[in-house]
Order: C-alpha cells, then structure tokens, then sequence
C-alpha cells in the first residue's frame, strides 16, 4: 500500500469533506433537486446577482468589460439579463491573463488546474480552496443518483500516474483506504492488462466502476469476449464522448446501468444522468445557455455557461466549445431540470501502441498539462510505434515551454511509443470548425471496436 496514495486520500479529504462546506452544500443539493422550476429560477438569479456584483468588485478584466459596455450590477434583474454579456472564449481568457482573476483570492489560498480542453491544449486555471469542497458536493449528487454510497470502493481509469511508463512488471495500481478508490494505471490498459484490472477489481471488491469511455470500453469488451464476469452498482463515464454502442457494451459486461456525466475543469457546466437515464443541465451550478447553431429549427446546440461557485477565476457565458442535442422530453424522475439528449463534443480517435496498449483523448491531454504557452495543439498517430504532436506556440512560447513538454512526453508515455513536435501555424479541423485533440490515422474507433469483436 503507497504510503504517497495514503497521504494523497488524508489530504483530499480534508479539502474535499471536512475544511470547507462540502456537508452544507450536500444537505441544500438535497432539497434544492426537488424545486419548482420557478423555484429554481430564483435561486439562479440571486447566485448570478452575486457573481456579477464580486465579478465587478474584484475581477479587474471584468470591471473593465462592464464599463466598457456599460453593464451596470443592478442591470441584472433576470436570469435573460446574462445576455449583456458578451460570450467569452478561451482566446479571451488567454489574452486577459491575470486580470480574470480575482483580487480577493491570493495565491496561496487557490489551486491550479488544466481544462482537458476541446482543442487539444489544456489551459491554466485557478481555483479558490473553498470552491473544491462545494464542487465535491455537486460530484456527489451524481454519485448518489448512480445509487453509490460513501462506503462503497470505486475503482478508476482516469488520468492519474501510479507507476512510471515503463513499467512491466509488479503492481500498475494503487488503494487509497481513506477515499476507498481503487486507482488503475490507465497509462498501461490493453487487452493483456485489462484480464488482470478485471482480477484486482474483483478482489478489492469494487461496487462500481469511475472511468474515461474509452478505457471502461475496452475493459468491458475484454471481459466479454473472455468471459470474465464482473458486476457493478453501475458505472460512471466522462471527459469523453460516450457512443451508444459503447454505453451497450458496458452495461453488458458489468450488469449494470452507465451514469454519463459532462463537467468542465473551467467550473461553469455539469450535465448528470438520472436513474431514468436522462441527462440533466445542473441549475444550482451555473446558468447554461444552449445556443442554436443554424438557427431555432436546428437540435444542435453550443453550450455556453456561467459558473457560480469559482470566485477566484469566475467566468461569465464561457463558450464550452462543446456542442449537445437538445430535447423537449419530461423526465420521469420528477426534477424539473433541463433535459438533454446527447452530449456530441470531445469525440476523438485513440492511440495504439505496439506492445497492445490504448489512450483515449482524455488521458492523452494530460501529456500538456503543466505546458504554458501553447494556443492548440493535435496528436496525430501515423504508425503503430509513432505519434507526432502538433501545436501552436503563444507570443510567450520559449525553449523552457518546449523542454516542458518533451519531459511530460517521457512521463506519461512508453517507450516503445516514438514521438516528434511538431510547431504549426494552425491545427487542422473538421468540417465543423472543431479541433480533433487525437487523430489516428491507422485505425478509428469503429475499426477498433470490429476488430476488437472479431478478436
């Protein structure tokens, strides 16, 4: 047992369940799911009242927006006054520098995070200390909704590093006892691997399953095709785009129902998936908009938020560059929130390396994290043993920036997998105008998942 995972659970729990106000906002996310929807219109418009008055107060990049178009606090009277805004994109947060953040919030009492980012390139943001405890609270609800517990063990196939990339032998996971969540090396995933993450899920007796689409994916497909069972309470995807026939093949293998989720490292949007397997725009957490894109008829919708709890980087109608369908439906879980069809951003290919392994987008994103500097980039896989990393280098861009991100490149990434930068003028998108962060040009994920079936 890693006395580092250990020290890592003391700490998250003390930031996420016991110094802030995870347990206040968790018993008012109780009741708050059960308001009217003019109930919940209320509450929006005193916690976006809020915001704007802190945002003019203490965000200089938006006390200068406000007078410059002549935005007024007490110009916000309803939740459509949001609209005088103008729509803020990643270019603006990038150019805005420290003004976005808030002068009432040193450093010392924030923590930095990266969005994964629809381009490709994750960009530096900051949190204020009490935001984490609150925001733990809203992942919760999803938890609950998933019918998981506190005491039930999860396990997780997301980004996190438990061993060197290298590494063949011994343990590629690791248990945290204080947050009970059984942390696998999603770095390592394959076909061969995922038989031995299907034993050690068994025996630390996991009740459900945390993870990116594509690495849940491919462990469900293992398991059935070598008829491994294993069952869960339910499983809960995110960060990814989750195909219809990779929620089926999931809910096959494990018995269950998958809960997908859509969030933000920007703290402006959740969208949940209820026990009736609707996806729910979260009211409490921030005002969406949902943009037509060719015009009213259209179910193809930006989504553009505004978050309410982030007060040391508060960001007003942030377009999410994500894109879902809209739906008319009434759940049947009876809260009166927005219901969605379909979540259809972030979709990208994945990466394959000889020896067998898989990346998803996602985890493949971590590889920039920490890399300042870099306005888009795309990882593009042209053999089995080599990648090539485009990117566009900010006015900022320097060697250090560059040697930055060849040492992530190391950490993250095999050897057998050979990688070269490459600086461009611009990524390459889609008809659509959006950025693919990961573009294989050797196999797609249809491919993937015939040839995986046929194997």
């Amino acid at each position: 047992m890693s006395v580092k995972v250990i020290a890592d659970g003391f700490i998250t729990l003390l930031i996420k369940r016991l110094a802030g106000p995870f347990w206040i906002r968790r018993r008012w996310l109780e009741k708050t799911q059960w308001y009217t929807s003019y109930e919940l219109e209320g509450l929006q418009l005193r916690l976006l009242k809020r915001l704007v008055r802190h945002c003019y107060n203490t965000v200089p990049y938006y006390h200068e927006l406000m007078d410059k178009h002549g935005i007024r606090v007490e110009d916000v009277k309803t939740l459509d006054d949001i609209k005088l805004f103008p729509i803020l994109t990643k270019e603006h947060i990038l150019q805005a520098g420290d003004s976005i953040k808030s002068t009432r919030y040193p450093a010392w009492i924030t923590r930095v995070a990266y969005t994964g980012g629809t381009t490709g390139t994750p960009m530096k943001l900051r949190r204020d200390i009490f935001s984490i405890a609150n925001e733990h609270a809203f992942v919760r609800r999803q938890w609950d909704w998933a019918g998981i517990g506190f005491r039930d063990r999860c396990a997780y196939l997301t980004g996190r590093i438990i061993v060197e990339p290298d590494r063949k032998t011994g343990p590629l996971y690791a248990y945290d006892p204080i947050m009970k969540e059984l942390i696998l090396s999603t770095y390592h995933l394959s076909r061969y691997t995922a038989k031995e993450y299907a034993a050690v899920i068994e025996n630390y007796g996991a009740k459900a399953i945390v993870g990116y689409p594509s690495a849940v994916y491919l462990l469900a497909r293992t398991c059935l095709d070598s008829k491994i069972r294993l069952t869960f309470k339910s499983v809960l995807t995110s960060s990814e785009t989750l195909t219809e026939s990779m929620r089926s093949t999931i809910a096959e293998a494990f018995e269950c129902k998958v809960f997908d989720f859509y969030g933000s490292a920007e703290r402006v949007c959740y969208i949940f998936t209820c026990e009736h397997g609707h996806y729910h725009i979260i009211p409490e957490y921030g005002l969406t908009e949902l943009i037509p894109i060719d015009g009213p008829d259209d179910k193809r919708h930006r989504i553009v938020s505004t978050g309410f709890w982030n007060m040391a980087m508060p960001l007003i109608r942030y377009d999410m560059g994500d894109v879902v369908l809209k739906s008319n439906d009434i759940c049947p879980c009876g809260r009166e929130f927005r219901v969605i069809e379909s979540i259809s951003g972030r979709e990208a290919d994945i990466v394959k390396t000889p020896s067998g392994r898989q990346f998803g987008a996602a985890i493949l994103t971590h590889l920039l994290y920490g890399t300042n500097n870099i306005v888009e980039s795309q990882i593009i896989q042209d053999a089995l043993e080599h990648i090539t990393i485009e990117y566009v280098p900010g006015e900022g861009f320097s060697a250090v920036d560059r040697s930055n991100l060849e040492t992530l490149v190391t950490r993250h990434l095999p050897s057998e997998l050979k990688v070269d930068l490459r600086e461009v003028e611009a990524v390459k998108r889609t008809q659509s105008g959006k950025i693919r962060p990961v573009v294989s040009q050797i196999m797609s994920l249809d491919h993937l998942q015939e040839s995986t079936n046929e194997g």
